[in-house]
């Protein structure tokens, strides 16, 4: 694909990147990701990948924006209060990425629907909260072999894993959490959350797509999970290691 005047004076930055190029640019501009929540975590990862190039995308959420979303949620104003997410972030893209192909969703994702929701996606962010959404699309996910994001925040903290979902290799949330219904997740509303960590979480997801989405062969084969702690400004991460037990190994 060769690139037009506007495309080679907007990505120009990116362009003359090391191990980046036309080729990569190419790679983002032909994707299809898919977002999952339009939250604190999936609104700065949306709005890094748009700006890079993103063109192809599908956004999922059934909620209104709040009051209290404000502090997290960057895409939304005061105005926004009260209205879809989806509308308003269809809003923002109608008029600051006319270009862009899009597919909106106003729908809570459920078993019903999840398998027809990620049909032709390269990936997905999961910036959900809840574990009935979150263990069914990592379901999905492993189900059709695609790449899922899995990203969560909560107070100073958050944490962020690729799963690749390759047949070859299986390893997925439920290997990390293999009894998740018994586990209750404590939520933004009781236990706060900074909205700047949702910033950063989001960006990682940016960085993360990115790399896989390119190619990149600096990065790891092994599945990892990044934490970041807010308090000390560190990032770290652990090795995750397949499950023979898990359920959903084929």
């Amino acid at each position: 694909m060769s690139f037009n005047n506007h495309q080679i004076k907007k990505f120009s930055r990116q362009l003359i990147l090391k191990d980046f190029g036309e080729e990569k640019q190419n790679l983002i501009l032909k994707s299809h990701i898919t977002f999952v929540g339009m939250g604190g975590i999936n609104i700065p990862a949306l709005l890094y990948l748009l700006a890079i190039g993103l063109n192809k995308l599908t956004i999922v959420d059934y909620d209104k924006v709040q009051l209290s979303n404000l502090n997290r949620q960057i895409i939304y104003s005061v105005k926004d209060v009260g209205k879809y997410k989806v509308r308003c972030v269809s809003n923002y893209l109608k008029k600051n990425y006319p270009d862009v192909n899009f597919l909106s969703l106003n729908k809570e994702i459920n078993k019903n629907n999840c398998s027809k929701i990620l049909k032709k996606t390269d990936i997905v962010i999961d910036g959900t909260d809840n574990w009935d959404s979150m263990l069914t699309i990592n379901e999905n996910c492993v189900k059709k072999n695609i790449p899922l994001l899995s990203a969560s925040v909560l107070g100073y903290d958050g944490n962020l894993t690729l799963f690749k979902n390759n047949k070859k290799k299986h390893i997925c949330l439920e290997c990390i959490f293999p009894n998740p219904k018994k586990i209750e997740l404590p939520r933004c509303e009781t236990a706060g959350i900074l909205g700047t960590t949702s910033g950063i979480i989001g960006t990682l997801a940016a960085v993360k797509a990115i790399e896989y989405l390119t190619n990149n062969k600096n990065s790891s084969k092994s599945t990892k999970m990044i934490f970041f702690n807010g308090k000390k400004i560190e990032l770290k991460s652990i090795k995750i290691n397949n499950n023979p037990k898990c359920r959903l190994i084929k």
